[in-house]
C-alpha cells in the first residue's frame, strides 16, 4: 500500500479485516490489464533463454480513479529475499527501500523457487495510460523493462467485484496451489487465469507460446473457500 499517507504491507489472511468496511466504501474493480515485459540484464548479454522469458502482472483499475493495483504471482519469500526491492517502485535501487523498512520480520527469509505467493502492489497512476509512463521511465536494457507488452484489456464484468472480493479471491487461488513451476504454474498462467476470470472470457492465453503448451485453466480456484478442501 505504498500510495497512502503512511505505505504499509499486509499480508494473509489479515488483508480481509484491513480491507472490511462498509460497502459504500470498497472500491470496485472496473478494468483489467495484462502486462508483459523481460528483465534488463544490464551489462550482461540477454541469454537465448532471456529472450523468450517474459514476466506478467495484472494491473486492476479501480472505479475511485486514485491508483491502480498491480497483481502478480512470483516465488515465495521473493520480496524480502531481495530486500524489497522490486520494479513497482520508484526508490528500487535506494540502499534500504520503503517496502523493506514495512516488511513484517517474519517476510524477511531465503526466497522458495518451487512454491509461490501473490503480490499485490498499489501504484500512483490511475490508468492504463498512466502506467505505460511508468514502464517508459525505466525501459531498456540498463534499466527494468525490456520490450514491454499490453496484449489484454478488458471490463471487470464479475458482479461481485469489490477490493475486499477481489482479496478474497487471490487467497483462495494461492491458498489451494502454492507451488511454482516454470511450465505448468508460474506469473504468465496467473495472469491468463485472472483476466479470465474477471473479464469472463474463456480464451485467454498466457502471453508467450512457450507457457501455453501446458497451460491448463485453474479459473475455478479463485471461487471456492480453501478451508473446505483437504491438504
Amino acid at each position: 500500500r505504498q500510495t497512502d499517507p503512511e505505505p504499509s504491507v499486509v499480508y494473509g489472511t489479515d488483508i480481509l479485516r484491513e480491507f472490511k468496511v462498509p460497502e459504500e466504501e470498497d472500491p470496485l474493480c472496473t478494468r483489467v490489464h495484462m502486462i508483459a515485459h523481460r528483465y534488463a540484464t544490464g551489462q550482461k548479454a540477454e541469454t537465448p533463454k532471456d529472450k523468450v522469458s517474459y514476466h506478467s502482472a495484472a494491473l486492476l483499475e479501480w472505479d475511485h480513479g486514485k491508483h491502480c493495483t498491480i497483481f502478480e504471482i512470483g516465488w515465495l519469500g521473493g520480496i524480502g529475499g531481495y530486500r524489497g526491492k522490486t520494479n513497482w517502485s520508484h526508490d528500487k535501487d535506494e540502499k534500504e527501500t520503503t517496502l523493506y523498512r514495512c516488511l513484517k520480520p517474519e517476510m524477511v527469509f531465503p526466497w522458495k523457487d518451487s512454491m509461490s505467493e501473490i503480490r499485490a502492489t498499489d501504484i500512483p497512476v490511475k490508468d492504463l495510460e498512466g502506467f505505460k509512463q511508468y514502464i517508459a521511465q525505466y525501459e531498456g536494457h540498463d534499466k527494468r523493462f525490456v520490450d514491454p507488452h499490453y496484449p489484454f484489456s478488458h471490463d471487470v464484468r464479475l458482479t461481485y467485484r469489490s477490493r475486499r472480493n477481489i482479496a478474497a479471491y487471490m487467497l483462495n487461488y494461492i491458498r489451494r496451489d502454492r507451488t511454482y513451476s516454470e511450465m505448468r504454474r508460474n506469473c504468465q498462467t496467473f495472469v491468463a487465469d485472472v483476466m479470465g476470470f474477471l473479464a469472463g472470457k474463456r480464451d485467454v492465453q498466457p502471453f508467450h507460446p512457450i507457457n501455453q503448451v501446458q497451460y491448463r485453466n485453474q479459473r475455478h480456484m479463485f471461487l471456492y473457500d480453501s478451508h473446505m478442501y483437504g491438504e
